[in-house]
């Protein structure tokens, strides 16, 4: 069966399915670029090297893994608790003749299948929104990585506290695109510490990503109907959630988190 999550976000953004990152309000990079802008400024926070080991907290098709096993030649071992994504990226490794450095592993999030400090670091890039009980999550990170190991994470927030009627607005929005409940920036040093984790840097991209979901409507409005006609009624329900007026909020925004276990 066709992903169309994955068919309708790579027509109306890009492969690389993370936000993008524009540097000004002048900057009109296209979104692969920004979206690689931001998989970038992931992998200099992260700072891994040859020899670590890293873990991600991935969901589909690994492209951040791939990135980061590139940029870092670190070995990287990403769990995702999805079977048929895990065999996919798989075979992508395969593929791409890196699967002895880069391997899927199909796990559950909140109770990963490995010792305590077996890596260097980890990092959940924009996966946290998708996989429930964000701290049970972030305490797995904690028990796997090694003491004063790195931990990166990006996350979907309140960027100020939202009305809770514009937050049941926004409910059928956030079910459909599989994102939990919305924490505050302000609240997000308590959740890491909640986890075990000691906030090294609190990093406020509200701004510099504040293009994307607008970028996606467009996107969403020149391929409607091609996308529509291939993948149904499927397709029809991500678009129209997508271009809901209220999916452009300005309270919500984006934060990267580094920890340190």
């Amino acid at each position: 069966m066709a992903d169309v999550y994955h068919e309708v976000m790579r027509t109306i953004w890009d492969h690389n399915l993370h936000f993008g990152l524009w540097t000004s309000e002048e900057d009109e990079s296209p979104n692969r670029v920004a979206a690689e802008r931001m998989t970038a400024l992931h992998i200099d926070k992260l700072g891994a090297r040859h020899g670590w080991r890293v873990l991600d907290m991935g969901r589909r098709v690994g492209t951040s893994a791939f990135r980061l096993a590139e940029a870092s030649h670190a070995d990287i071992v990403s769990v995702s608790p999805h079977a048929e994504h895990v065999a996919r990226a798989n075979a992508r490794a395969e593929a791409l003749f890196v699967d002895d450095q880069v391997r899927f592993v199909h796990g559950d999030p909140h109770a990963v299948p490995f010792p305590a400090d077996s890596f260097d670091a980890a990092w959940a890039v924009e996966t946290l929104p998708h996989l429930g009980n964000r701290v049970g999550v972030l305490r797995e990170m904690a028990r796997v990585v090694r003491a004063s190991g790195v931990v990166v994470v990006s996350d979907f927030v309140q960027r100020r506290p939202v009305e809770q009627g514009v937050l049941d607005e926004l409910e059928p929005i956030l079910s459909t695109y599989d994102i939990d409940e919305l924490p505050t920036f302000a609240g997000y040093p308590k959740l890491l510490a909640s986890a075990g984790l000691h906030v090294v840097e609190l990093v406020d991209l509200s701004t510099e990503t504040r293009k994307t979901v607008p970028r996606m409507q467009e996107g969403a409005r020149r391929h409607y109907d091609a996308l529509v006609a291939a993948h149904g009624d499927a397709a029809r329900n991500y678009l129209d959630h997508l271009l809901s007026p209220i999916a452009v909020q300005p309270s919500l925004g984006y934060v990267l988190a580094v920890a340190r276990v």
